[in-house]
């Protein structure tokens, strides 16, 4: 009996969260490493965020366009097409930060 209830215990699956944990703290170190609020950033700053996403391609198109960080907040899929951006795991990356940067701004600078 003791060794049945060791056998189904081993067979179960855990879910651990530590992508998303290591995740939302990589968002926290490039926001403290770029000092200033998302909504002030300038296109260097934003140019940053990008190469700390693996996204360097995309610097230079983002400066050509005058991506600033209070335009980051407001980009949706739309206008990462417009952007050029075509791969979807890109969008998504880009995305999914931009979400992380919104919640970490208060609504007041936003």
């Amino acid at each position: 009996m003791l060794e049945l209830s060791k056998r189904s215990r081993s067979g179960k699956f855990r879910l651990v969260t530590k992508f998303k944990k290591e995740k939302n703290s990589k968002n926290r170190e490039a926001r403290s490493s770029l000092g200033a609020p998302v909504h002030l950033w300038g296109t260097e700053e934003v140019a940053a965020w990008l190469e700390h996403l693996s996204l360097c391609e995309y610097k230079d198109i983002f400066t050509r366009h005058d991506i600033r960080g209070s335009e980051l907040l407001h980009l949706e899929r739309r206008d990462l097409k417009d952007l050029g951006v075509t791969k979807v795991g890109h969008m998504k990356r880009i995305l999914c930060g931009i979400k992380e940067l919104s919640r970490s701004t208060p609504a007041t600078e936003a």
